[in-house]
Parts: C-alpha cells; sequence; structure tokens
C-alpha cells in the first residue's frame, strides 16, 4: 500500500515542486543548500525474485545553475517494516550515483513510534546521506 502514497506524494510533488522543500524543512534536518531549479522523478526498485514487491520513492533534486547540489528521497511508512527500510540504502546509492550529490532521505511515518523504528533503523553512520524520520498522521489514514 505505501507504493500508493508515494505515488500520490510524487504527484503532489510534480504539480507543486516547491511541496518538496516544505516537507523537507518540517523535518528540522540541515538547512537546504542554495538553489534555483527543483526536478521531482520517481525513483523504482524493481523486485530481483517473485513474491518481493516492487518499491518506489519520489525524488526532489535541487540544482543551482547546471550543478546539482543536493536531492531529497521521500518514503512512506505505515508501520515499521523491515523489508522496506532495507531497499532505503539502495534508493540513496542509485541517487547518489545518478547525481553525485549529497542524499537526504526523508521517511513519513504516520506515528512516533514508527518514526522511532526509521530514525534507529537508519543508523548508517557518516558516510555522506542521513535518514530524517517525520511524523505526518494528517497525510496518513489508518486503514
Amino acid at each position: 500500500m505505501f507504493i500508493e502514497y508515494n505515488e500520490i506524494l510524487a504527484m503532489l510533488m510534480e504539480d507543486r515542486p516547491e511541496f518538496a522543500t516544505d516537507l523537507y524543512n518540517w523535518t528540522g534536518g540541515p538547512e537546504l543548500p542554495e538553489y534555483d531549479a527543483i526536478a521531482i522523478s520517481r525513483q523504482t526498485i524493481v523486485p530481483l525474485r517473485d513474491g518481493e514487491q516492487f518499491r518506489v520513492c519520489a525524488l526532489a533534486a535541487y540544482s543551482k545553475g547546471s550543478e546539482q547540489v543536493v536531492a531529497v528521497l521521500f518514503d512512506t511508512v505505515l508501520e515499521p517494516d523491515t523489508a522496506q527500510a532495507e531497499c532505503w540504502l539502495q534508493f540513496i546509492e542509485h541517487a547518489q550515483r545518478a547525481l553525485s550529490c549529497m542524499v537526504a532521505f526523508v521517511v513519513l511515518c504516520r506515528d512516533a513510534t514508527t518514526a522511532k523504528w526509521a530514525r534507529d533503523y537508519s543508523a548508517v553512520g557518516d558516510i555522506g546521506h542521513y535518514v530524517l524520520p517525520v511524523v505526518v498522521p494528517s497525510l496518513l489514514p489508518k486503514t
């Protein structure tokens, strides 16, 4: 079901790219560098084995002139899901390789327990990117 939320999120950002900035700023993470353009796209991970799920994240790539300055990936998590979280590093690596810039990963969570799990799960050390969980109950209604 999270794929549907990520698709909706990407559509909202495509319609209004500054929405990505608004969501990022809500995390309280480091300030975004100066930029003059935002490109929104969907990043996907296709399953390698039968039974695995297709994964989608929204990506906001910020640039100044012709140089990429930062990228922000967005994922939605309704509840702790190790299989979904194990894709985060892969999404980050793909974006870093494609854009050659720092990548932040924002995880939109329905509750504080899930946000804490996302923060704890994503402790990947200082390797040039970071994950910022944020609770957004109004965007992710209980099903």
